[in-house]
């Protein structure tokens, strides 16, 4: 008899007020996000050399402040300080609300992002060029090295759920909690279905979720952090069409901001330059409610074969991808569940060892578990 291995998921589905998403097409809403206490949205077009400002009560639009060099990531304090990575220019400048430059830090390698850890009073700002952590004394201006090399790898997101810090990579979609502000621990990785530009623009978090946008799938992905199962939560193929979030598109998300006191979620779409609002988002766990989709994945002690078994509602299409972590699609079923149970056996004795996606989708639900071939 073989011994089996089992990981356990489950496909959520929204049974909360529906999430809509809106367009903005003034300003040039292309990369990184800040926001401050009253609601304020800052954008930078990395592109170009400015940052636009965003008023969600008025809807309107103003250029901010320009003449940066690759402008980023953008952090903003609790007293509304905003910070604003200069990519290009190895500086991160300082402004208040009225537009007025407070100070600047020079003389820095490539700040990707930055972002205020109000658990610790400072700002955490990351180096894609140098692939590193860095933490920001507010007060002085002091900048430190926290954590440099594998695995960060092109870092580009910073993010905070509770007291927990997250940092994403940029070039491999990997997802790593901070730990004794000197560990960092993998939680999850973006999957890498696209055809080119399977990368992870930027972090953030809304309620007990991180969200994290997919460049090249055109997604936005839910992660649990606590489990590290990865949902999709928006997005299909590339497009512009608004509405319910089911049927909406966009067009390679990159930048991404959870409203910490509404509910609201902002996306540039670099594609466009356009700013995507998504509204009415759940906040937390208790607004989601497991579907009557089960999924159990199988592995079993030879590694030669992956078993996926499933309860199902009968007469239902469903599709199973596997992807590589560069991208190509290793395997592909599909059919239609003829009973509530289904099972199905996938040869891997043949595959490389390494990890793996397997991309489950059935009806308008879909989820994406990583696994490891030993």
């Amino acid at each position: 008899m073989k011994k089996m291995s089992t990981l356990c998921f489950v496909l959520y589905c929204i049974v909360s007020q529906a999430q809509t998403v809106s367009t903005v097409t003034e300003g040039v809403f292309y990369d990184g996000f800040g926001i401050t206490s009253n609601g304020d949205v800052y954008c930078s077009n990395f592109q170009g050399d400015g940052v636009f400002k965003y008023e969600f009560s008025t809807g309107n639009v103003t250029t901010f402040a320009t003449g940066f060099t690759n402008p980023n990531g953008i952090g903003v304090t609790n007293d509304d300080r905003i910070y604003i990575c200069e990519a290009g220019g190895g500086t991160i400048h300082i402004y208040d609300t009225d537009g007025s430059l407070l100070d600047t830090v020079t003389g820095l390698n490539n700040p990707t992002g930055v972002k205020y850890d109000a658990q610790e009073d400072r700002m955490l700002w990351v180096s894609y060029n140098q692939s590193s952590l860095n933490v920001l004394d507010p007060e002085t201006n002091a900048s430190e090295i926290m954590i440099q090399g594998a695995p960060l790898n092109g870092p580009s997101g910073i993010a905070f759920v509770g007291d927990q810090t997250y940092i994403s990579n940029y070039n491999d979609r990997k997802i790593f909690r901070l730990e004794d502000n000197e560990t960092l621990t993998e939680i999850a990785q973006l999957p890498a279905g696209a055809a080119q530009n399977n990368v992870l623009g930027f972090l953030t978090s809304k309620g007990d979720f991180l969200y994290g946008t997919q460049i090249g799938e055109h997604r936005i992905y839910r992660i649990d952090p606590e489990t590290g199962e990865i949902f999709l939560f928006a997005g299909s193929t590339s497009g512009n069409a608004d509405g319910d979030l089911e049927t909406a598109t966009f067009n390679f998300p990159n930048g991404i901001l959870g409203d910490p006191t509404n509910d609201r979620i902002y996306i540039s779409d670099a594609g466009t330059s356009n700013l995507r609002i998504i509204q009415d988002v759940s906040l937390n766990v208790d607004a989601f409610a497991k579907a009557d989709t089960t999924i159990q994945l199988f592995s079993n002690s030879q590694n030669d074969s992956i078993t996926i078994k499933g309860t199902f509602v009968p007469a239902q299409k469903y599709s199973i991808k596997v992807y590589g972590t560069s991208g190509q699609l290793v395997k592909t079923e599909e059919g239609i569940t003829q009973e509530e149970t289904l099972e199905v056996q996938l040869d891997t004795g043949t595959w490389s060892k390494g990890a793996y996606f397997v991309k489950i989708q059935t009806g308008e639900k879909t989820v994406t578990k990583k696994f490891i071939k030993q």
